[in-house]
């Protein structure tokens, strides 16, 4: 039986392995063990779905990504109780007996600062053992500051080096930074990838914001066809009627690297129109934003009506347009070798000239 530390220190691999635990933690190390071929990895889950910080499409779309990788889930159904072994015996509430010749457990985590003795200083912890702190992140005793794991919240990384930053920027009266940024991403390294930051559409729908939804998915973007990214997805949510950006949402590869884009549009309050106006390199993933934009909850211009000849009132979307336009203006100018090259672009998006 192992937790998220001790599983680092596994001397062999084995055949099976079982989960306890539908989270970030949990998720990230099914992926990780089922691509390093393990025969059978299952994840057991008290809730309905995994990952419930997440965007609910999000992470209803992660875990069919999963399952096709063979992943096994069991859920909602919360263990009763293990029998030790080998085998170990895992018992969940709906009378199910799982069989786990290796068992993990990623239920979450508490403080480990019982060794630190801080009630010596006065330090107050509270129930789970996390130190509470004010926005400078000062405990109740003021000079001694606490970020990061310890005070709770979500166990990120980027986020505690930002409220370590925030800490020493007022221990030491230094002017470079003046709070923590309302925006702060979370990355999860799971297969695919999924990354957000912002409101979550159910957040959204449950306070009562009028709101419009843009999606994109990689097989509508050149680049993700050509990386043969099946799952991926951008879904952005602006408020309505100023459609300023409240959410950022993917699922694919580098989604922790392209979520950037969406945060600092959060951050300098972007709205739709900032990324209808902005040109992104092409072809590439980053142009996802642009097409997610316009596509807010149908309303596309790249799928619009058009009149070509005796195609007139035909509905053309961007990539006919774009192959349309190739053929009639530029490749009749074009040599053999830059026609050839057109044929294995148009190849790489599904079309032919």
């Amino acid at each position: 039986m192992y937790d998220s530390d001790t599983i680092l220190r596994m001397e062999r691999l084995p055949h099976s392995l079982t989960i306890v635990g539908g989270g970030a933690i949990g998720c990230e190390y099914a992926c990780l063990f089922k691509v390093l071929g393990l025969e059978e990895v299952r994840v057991i889950n008290a809730g309905g779905r995994i990952l419930p910080f997440a965007d609910d499409e999000i992470s209803n779309m992660l875990r069919e990504a999963m399952e096709s990788l063979g992943i096994e889930f069991h859920m909602p159904d919360p263990v009763e109780n293990v029998v030790a072994g080998p085998p170990l015996t895992v018992h969940l509430n709906s009378g199910k007996r799982l069989l786990a010749e290796a068992l993990l457990v990623t239920l979450g985590r508490r403080g480990n600062v019982a060794a630190l003795k801080l009630e010596n200083a006065g330090v107050r912890l509270d129930d789970q053992g996390h130190l509470s702190v004010n926005d400078r992140f000062q405990t109740n005793v003021p000079h001694i500051y606490a970020a990061g794991d310890v005070i709770g919240g979500y166990a990120l990384s980027s986020m505690a080096m930002e409220q370590a930053r925030m800490a020493m920027v007022h221990a030491f009266d230094l002017k470079y930074k003046s709070g923590v940024s309302p925006f702060l991403p979370i990355g999860v390294w799971t297969i695919p990838e999924i990354s957000m930051v912002g409101e979550t559409e159910p957040e959204l729908r449950a306070k009562g914001v009028p709101h419009v939804v843009g999606r994109w998915r990689y097989d509508a973007n050149p680049r993700g066809v050509l990386i043969g990214e099946r799952w991926g997805l951008l879904k952005l949510l602006f408020s309505l009627p100023d459609e300023k950006l409240l959410g950022v949402h993917m699922i694919g590869d580098n989604a922790c690297e392209l979520i950037a884009a969406g945060l600092v549009g959060m951050t300098l309050e972007a709205t739709c129109s900032t990324f209808i106006e902005t040109c992104f390199n092409y072809p590439s993933l980053s142009d996802l934003y642009k097409y997610a934009a316009y596509e807010r909850d149908g309303q596309n211009p790249a799928r619009r009506r058009v009149r070509i000849g005796r195609r007139a009132g035909t509905i053309l979307s961007h990539r006919e347009l774009t192959i349309y336009a190739m053929r009639k203006t530029i490749l009749p100018k074009c040599s053999l070798a830059a026609i050839m090259r057109c044929a294995s672009a148009a190849s790489a998006i599904g079309t032919t000239l």
